[in-house]
């Protein structure tokens, strides 16, 4: 089924919803197979998970932008951004009212719900400390959405299990078809003279997704999708970009493991805050932000892109 039977066009999320949305482009992490792009974000969310130190946190997140200004999609990057922010402000709220350890307090006998509670310092930094965290893993899957087309990726995983696959494939491609349809039905419901309810709405949405899904179903039955089987073994050769972006991410993850196995990052906060800064910190961020603009570095990134 193609794209644009769809209705998406290959374009991404709907229009109106701050999400990031993949939108098809010629940068090296587009024109990387899907596989080498994935790995790259994945092994810096990786890298956001091992670390709390806030040096390298920001590395992470300064190596997410850096990707994403030069792969053209700085505006994906910033809405995931803007995704992550409520959860980081969450964490770093809640983490103060619910932990006491700490041996600086700043507020004492401060009561909610007639429980007292101690605000310490060190849990406001580790709090803090965990937001930063949570808004760099955010960020390094924004640019994974942003860059990495959804169709190729679920290709992958066709001969492992080609309905699991397909399945896949339709609810990435669906599933923001269907929120514009919602946002369609509300914007028909605030035109009419007496608006209907949110329920109603709601129900209407509901009924056209399962028309909708109904279609679909019929569509893949003409078509001979049901009688489907495993597809033969394709072979695609190594491009350039797929090389230097699978280079850039092995060298994400086995420098993120590496330094953490010799204790690099290392940050305490209970009962005192302790962050180790020096000469590995250093490094590890420099590799960070190196391993980002190596898909990008060179004449050979600028040479235009061949896709199969």
């Amino acid at each position: 089924m193609s794209r644009r039977g769809l209705g998406t066009g290959g374009t991404g999320g709907p229009r109106g919803l701050p999400i990031p949305a993949y939108r098809p482009g010629s940068s090296p992490l587009h024109a990387a197979r899907a596989g080498a792009t994935a790995s790259l974000c994945l092994a810096l969310a990786l890298t956001a998970m091992l670390y709390s130190d806030p040096a390298v946190l920001g590395a992470v997140i300064a190596a997410v932008v850096l990707a994403g200004i030069a792969a053209g999609v700085g505006r994906e990057i910033a809405r995931s951004a803007l995704i992550a922010l409520p959860l980081v402000v969450l964490v770093a709220v809640i983490n103060p009212l619910v932990y006491r350890g700490g041996d600086t307090v700043l507020v004492r006998g401060f009561e909610i719900l007639g429980r007292p509670l101690d605000i310490t310092l060190e849990a406001l930094v580790a709090g803090a400390l965990a937001g930063l965290r949570v808004g760099a893993i955010v960020m390094a899957f924004g640019l994974f959405t942003a860059c990495v087309d959804p169709d190729e990726l679920l290709r992958m995983f066709r001969r492992v299990s080609y309905r699991s696959a397909l399945t896949g494939a339709l609810a990435t491609r669906l599933v923001p078809v269907l929120a514009r349809d919602a946002l369609r039905m509300g914007d028909a419901a605030r035109c009419r003279s007496e608006p209907p309810g949110r329920l109603a709405v709601a129900r209407a949405t509901l009924a056209g997704a399962l028309d909708r899904a109904v279609d679909v179903a019929a569509a893949l039955e003409v078509r001979g999708y049901s009688a489907g089987g495993r597809p033969a073994r394709g072979r695609r050769p190594w491009s350039r970009h797929d090389v230097r972006v699978a280079l850039a991410a092995a060298t994400v993850a086995v420098v993120a493991v590496a330094f953490a196995l010799v204790g690099a990052g290392r940050v305490e906060t209970y009962p005192r805050i302790e962050v180790a800064s020096g000469a590995p910190e250093a490094v590890l961020c420099a590799l960070l932000l190196g391993a980002a603009a190596l898909p990008f570095a060179g004449r050979a990134a600028r040479l235009g892109v061949a896709r199969a």
